[in-house]
């Protein structure tokens, strides 16, 4: 049996999303779209036609974001007031 050292990330993607969410700023665009972005985080933003949809809009773009972040092993933005726990664990392959 052979062991191999691993890292993983443990965080609580609802309440990310929801501190991203505290965090995002809305504006309208000079065609009236409301535009809606999470500051210093590249990837968080959307638009919509009024604050709700931007609003809804931004919640996927970024949950889709973390998706394809952990997914793929990159590395997932700091938002204030959310921790990220790097934590080792053993993975184990048995041979049989």
């Amino acid at each position: 049996m052979k062991e191999n050292s691993k890292r993983a990330r443990s965080f609580s993607i609802s309440a990310y999303v929801e501190q991203a969410l505290k965090l995002a700023e809305y504006e309208k665009d000079e065609s009236g779209v409301v535009v809606a972005s999470v500051p210093n985080v590249s990837g968080f933003f959307s638009q919509g036609e009024n604050f709700e949809e931007a609003r809804d809009n931004l919640r996927d773009a970024i949950e889709g974001n973390l998706v394809v972040a952990l997914q793929l092993g990159f590395e997932i933005p700091q938002i204030a007031g959310v921790e990220i726990k790097e934590i080792d664990y053993a993975e184990t392959d048995a041979a049989i």
